[in-house]
């Protein structure tokens, strides 16, 4: 039957639970029953119902439910104990009640009980009795609060005041909280000339707390509040030399989003305050924060750049990433607000947005690297704009750009203004075009993958801009859509806006708020990105990084890596137009073969022919004479055979005019129209012509000797480029030309007069036919020297030195007839490369010629032999005309030991000579890029071997 009870009962039924199992072990019977004292009271109902309800009123903590779905909402909540607000002055003030949907209740601050409730202590006789009181402990160390109180009460034993002034906790803690924030209180005020925070009372501290721990937790507080006030001032009013800058316009912006998002957050957590080390903990990386961005500030008002901002910014940024790894992704974005009007600038200079008015204003004001000069040509016409030049200013780049990109950057803008001024529909200049080939802008990246997204991008978009060049070059500019023009603007505008209204966020400082003095509304100021940024490094938790989301290089090389393919591709796309542009349709290869023929003297006919006018003693003379008129077809200056000098400018005119035009045009194509028109106006390009060179009161003086070898230092020849072909043939490279010539006709001279030694040796009356004859021995010295440097200097120092700037430019001009880009960057690498090489042939000229700093000593001994053979001209004249041997044999033979003893240190001073350091390379200013193989024979090794064949001297 039991069995079927069993089997009957329901598991789950509690009903039977007080019965024994029937497995257990059976109870054992007591010994004997205990005895009942009768004494005991009886025990009434009341005490039983009595300890009922003391069970039923038990602490609630033995009845808390942890897993409770719903939470009723609370009778109270405490006040704020600080209220959000930046007038330094004002009265603390209560924060209204806040709502419970804004509660989190997950939060562990929901189960702080109230402030100054103490609870009770658990124990089993207060459990039993709620009015039992625990005895006073005989321990000092459960004393609490009132014991530490007491015991620093007591006199200290070296006479110092240990205890200190007690305040309040909650009045402690609210003006702590706010001198963090930069606002004074009733213990804290702001000292306006000392520029920091000072204390009202200096041994204040709280209950439980000594006055040590009081005083440093101060301090820490302190410096935080004297920073902010010192950033919050900056936001206000910056300096006033940085006051124009458009970085510090920007990092103002910048830096009020950050203290506003900071007070919020601060305002935000200090409801739950209520103690001291909660108040050092919350801020700790507060003041961190705020201290960098104060030493930031400080090194801005000092700043009179903006390159100087951005290159403090990135050093900035660089350390205070290391020091604090929490704090990397916020000081990174304030960089790249700070640099981001640096790079609308730089998109608008070379090309990749509109140019904009704004961008007219700061290149015309100086302040960027680019500055305006206005030049005044003295032929123009007063009506006719000055022409403008761009000088770069390499104090105004960032440090973070090198010099060679920096260059790079300047000369693409400068190209580019001269390519639209002369094809404004060219698809580089045409931004809707620009859109259809991708809108390439600069982006600040920080990670490898990014660097290389960047890179693939700028390879697409030359891709497609190749192809619109290409096809503009073959069948010309494409009309212009309406519709792609407004798509293009209404592009430009929205992305300017943009800009704006993110990078120029100015505060101002007449809002009721007075949270960061900004005119702005909250939700302005509440940027969420920086807000984001702000949690995440308030959070206390450890320094680490995820290498995985950030393998990239520094801040300084991520900058220069997120700009670098951008700004080449520009630059080659650039480049290449303006290399056909100056070659296609300005053929500047004739320009430069003009200065060639006339300035380096590389045409026969025009040096022949300006040999015989100047020098020449069987031309008729210019000269105006009483009585005799003068012209004819054969008129020169005859030096060396008059005996007044310098000629007049008419008589200048007289010999030298039509030189120049008629080797010009002998030379010319008969059939072109514009060389016809030329050639009856009788205009050169560039209006070449002889001209009077500018000289100083000593080279006057000089110049006046016709025996002197500065007698035609005077005699110019006049050219001025194109406008356009100002590009690469520079007023530097002109002044080298400049030098060339007049080395040149010296030596012209010295080839005519050495001709006449040897004329005069001819004559009948002459004497030469002694062996003796030191006259005979000097003229064949004499011809042997300078006929053996005029072959060199022809030959070598100009003809091989310009054969290979041929070579270059033939390379370059078959590119641009195929149409490759890529073979046309190749062998000119760029328009400023191609400038520089030319001026670097200039200077290898100049170095063969011994004009160089490094040989003048060498270029003063030779001029110095050249003045002896002029010296002996007249001797040898005198000796062939009348055979006047014995009169001037000595003065002869001192000069012509003279000459051997400078020519032997001449030679000698060219076997000393280091091959490796005197062979000509184009190594100056561009570099390796068009330099050749080392030669391995020394450029005066030739000279050497021209004049010391058989070691004569």
């Amino acid at each position: 039957m039991d069995c079927d009870h069993d089997h009957k009962l329901d598991p789950f039924s509690s009903g039977s639970l007080w019965r024994l199992s029937r497995f257990s072990l059976e109870a054992l019977q007591p010994l004997e029953t205990l005895p009942w004292n009768t004494t005991l009271p009886d025990v009434s109902s009341s005490l039983i119902h009595q300890c009922a309800d003391t069970n039923e009123k038990a602490d609630p903590i033995w009845k808390l439910n942890l897993f409770t779905t719903h939470l009723d909402p609370p009778k109270s909540a405490p006040d704020s104990i600080i209220e959000p607000s930046i007038d330094t002055q004002s009265d603390a003030r209560s924060e209204p009640l806040p709502e419970l949907e804004d509660l989190d209740i997950w939060a562990s601050g929901s189960l702080q009980e109230e402030l100054g409730h103490v609870a009770p202590l658990k124990s089993w006789e207060r459990y039993y009795s709620r009015s039992f009181q625990e005895p006073v402990s005989a321990y000092f160390s459960e004393s609490g609060a009132k014991g530490f109180d007491a015991l620093l009460a007591q006199p200290s034993t070296k006479g110092r005041d240990i205890a200190g002034r007690l305040v309040r906790d909650d009045v402690f803690i609210r003006s702590l909280l706010r001198l963090g924030l930069g606002w004074s209180s009733a213990l804290f005020r702001y000292n306006h000339k000392k520029m920091a925070f000072e204390r009202c009372m200096t041994d204040i501290r709280v209950s439980g707390v000594s006055l040590k721990v009081s005083c440093e937790a101060i301090t820490q507080v302190l410096q935080c509040g004297t920073n902010m006030q010192r950033v919050r001032t900056f936001v206000r009013t910056p300096s006033a030399k940085s006051e124009d800058l458009s970085a510090v316009f920007t990092l103002r912006g910048t830096v009020a989003v950050i203290i506003y998002n900071l007070e919020q957050q601060i305002l935000a957590h200090s409801r739950h305050v209520v103690s001291l080390l909660q108040v050092t903990t919350l801020f700790s990386r507060f003041g961190d924060l705020i201290g960098a961005l104060a030493e930031f500030v400080e090194a801005v008002e000092k700043a009179v750049t903006d390159a100087q901002v951005i290159s403090g910014a990135i050093k900035w940024a660089t350390f205070f990433a290391q020091k604090f790894a929490w704090m990397e992704n916020l000081v990174h974005e304030v960089v790249v607000r700070v640099i981001a009007p640096w790079f609308a600038f730089i998109e608008g200079w070379i090309g990749l947005r509109p140019e904009e008015s704004a961008l007219s204003e700061l290149v015309a004001s100086g302040r960027t690297f680019v500055k305006e000069e206005y030049h005044e040509d003295p032929g123009r016409l007063k009506s006719r704009p000055s022409r403008i030049d761009y000088i770069y200013l390499g104090s105004h780049m960032p440090s973070f750009i090198p010099a060679d990109q920096a260059q790079l950057i300047f000369e693409s803008g400068r190209s580019l203004r001269l390519l639209k001024k002369s094809h404004p529909q060219h698809p580089i200049a045409r931004h809707d075009v620009l859109a259809r080939a991708g809108h390439l802008r600069f982006d600040y990246v920080t990670t490898w993958a990014d660097i290389e997204r960047i890179q693939k991008r700028a390879h697409e978009y030359e891709a497609r801009l190749r192809a619109e060049i290409l096809r503009y070059h073959e069948v010309g500019a494409p009309r212009l859509s309406k519709t792609s023009d407004s798509s293009c603007r209404d592009t430009g505008e929205s992305r300017t806006i943009d800009i704006v209204e993110k990078t120029f966020e100015l505060f101002d400082i007449d809002d009721k708020k007075h949270v960061s003095g900004s005119a702005m509304d909250e939700k302005t100021l509440s940027n969420d990105r920086v807000s984001q940024m702000l949690q995440k490094a308030r959070d206390p938790g450890p320094d680490s990084i995820s290498f995985g989301n950030r393998f990239g290089p520094d801040l300084a090389s991520s900058l220069y890596l997120s700009l670098a393919p951008v700004i080449s591709s520009q630059a080659r796309l650039i480049d290449f137009s303006c290399l056909h542009h100056l070659f296609k349709e300005h053929d500047v290869r004739h320009h430069l073969n003009l200065q060639w023929r006339f300035q380096l003297l590389g045409d026969g006919s025009f040096a022949s022919r300006l040999s015989n006018s100047l020098f020449d003693p069987q031309m008729d003379s210019g000269e105006r004479k009483a009585g005799k008129a003068r012209g004819g077809a054969h008129t020169g200056l005859r030096l060396g055979s008059r005996d007044t000098w310098p000629p007049a400018s008419s008589e200048l005119r007289l010999v030298l005019i039509g030189i120049l035009g008629d080797c010009y045009f002998s030379d010319t194509e008969p059939e072109s129209a514009d060389n016809a028109q030329d050639k009856r106006e009788n205009e050169l390009p560039g209006g070449l012509n002889f001209s009077i060179r500018e000289l100083t009161d000593e080279e006057v003086e000089r110049c006046k000797n016709p025996n002197a070898i500065e007698a035609l230092d005077f005699l110019r020849l006049q050219y001025k480029p194109p406008e356009t072909l100002e590009a690469l043939i520079t007023a530097r490279s002109l002044r080298k030309y400049d030098r060339l010539f007049k080395q040149l006709l010296r030596l012209l001279r010295m080839v005519s007069v050495v001709k006449g030694l040897i004329r005069d040796s001819t004559s009948r009356e002459s004497l030469s036919g002694d062996i003796r004859n030191v006259f005979q021995r000097f003229r064949i010295d004499a011809q042997h020297f300078v006929l053996a440097v005029s072959d060199y200097c022809f030959h070598i120092g100009i003809g091989s030195i310009w054969s290979r700037f041929q070579k270059t430019l033939s390379r370059i001009e078959r590119c641009l007839d195929r149409g490759d880009i890529d073979g046309t960057i190749e062998a000119a690498h760029s328009v400023p490369r191609l400038r520089d090489y030319h001026e670097d042939i200039l200077d290898q000229m100049l170095f063969a010629f011994l004009l160089s700093k490094r040989h003048s000593h060498a270029a003063k001994l030779l001029d110095n032999i050249f003045s002896v053979i002029l010296a002996f001209s007249p001797l040898s004249k005198m000796e062939g005309m009348s055979g006047l041997r014995h009169e001037n044999e000595g003065a002869a033979l001192h000069l012509y030991s003279t000459f051997r003893k400078q020519t032997s240190a001449f030679v000698s001073y060219l076997r000393s000579l280091d091959p490796g350091k005197t062979s000509v390379k184009s190594m100056a200013k561009s570099g390796a890029a068009f330099s050749l193989q080392n030669e391995p024979t020394s450029v005066f090794e030739h000279l050497r071997v021209r004049l010391d064949v058989k070691d004569y001297y």
